[in-house]
């Protein structure tokens, strides 16, 4: 399984055309006027249990995320998009902690992360929305790896990241404290290389546009 080399120079993310249609979903960039999809959702303490952010509490911290969105993208730094389902904002899926070089390395990497409504689960969206910005970071942007990390605990979302062909980096014991105790962590990545193998097997079937 061979490598390429990093692409030269180091691409811009604000140059790509980050607009992506998948079968049932539209992918854009988050706009300010997703605050009222979103806000009912991420206001709901019960939503991110599982993740590393904490419910908000007033609609200015869903207006400073969006805000963070296009600053992290205008920076070079990570890329978001809203899941729109029916033309609402439904969730978002990400590639954060998004770098090309750290001091003389050249990395090429990022984190994936999502999130969808809870009354949209179990329907596979949150794959179809999670393949098709996979896609775009190795084809589009150019990433050698992607990483993505869970709770152990969180089996719908070890589903979706297997189901993407991420092979498994690790198990951290006691990784982070939330909700009065400590929580085991999963890590898992994929490369470039890789990408291409699972993307044309049966073990991943791409969405069609």
């Amino acid at each position: 399984m061979s490598s390429p080399p990093p692409r030269t120079p180091i691409p811009r993310l604000d140059e790509f055309d980050l607009m992506i249609a998948t079968a049932r979903l539209r992918l854009r960039p988050l706009e300010d006027r997703d605050v009222d999809d979103l806000w009912p959702l991420v206001s709901d303490p019960d939503l991110p249990r599982m993740m590393i952010w904490a419910a908000h509490t007033d609609r200015s911290e869903t207006r400073a995320f969006i805000q963070s969105t296009r600053e992290a993208l205008a920076r070079g730094t990570g890329a978001t998009w809203a899941i729109e389902v029916d033309g609402r904002a439904a969730g978002t899926v990400g590639l954060g902690d998004l770098r090309f070089a750290h001091a003389a390395l050249r990395v090429d990497r990022a984190e994936l992360g999502y999130w969808i409504a809870p009354a949209l689960r179990g329907a596979g969206l949150v794959t179809e929305a999670a393949q098709a910005v996979v896609r775009c970071g190795f084809e589009t942007i150019g990433l050698h790896k992607i990483q993505v990390h869970c709770f152990e605990a969180n089996a719908a979302s070890r589903r979706v990241i297997e189901k993407l062909g991420f092979r498994v980096v690790g198990r951290q014991e006691d990784d982070a404290w939330r909700d009065g105790r400590w929580w085991a962590m999963l890590s898992y990545e994929l490369t470039a290389p890789e990408w291409s193998d699972v993307s044309t097997t049966m073990r991943v079937k791409r969405p069609m546009p």
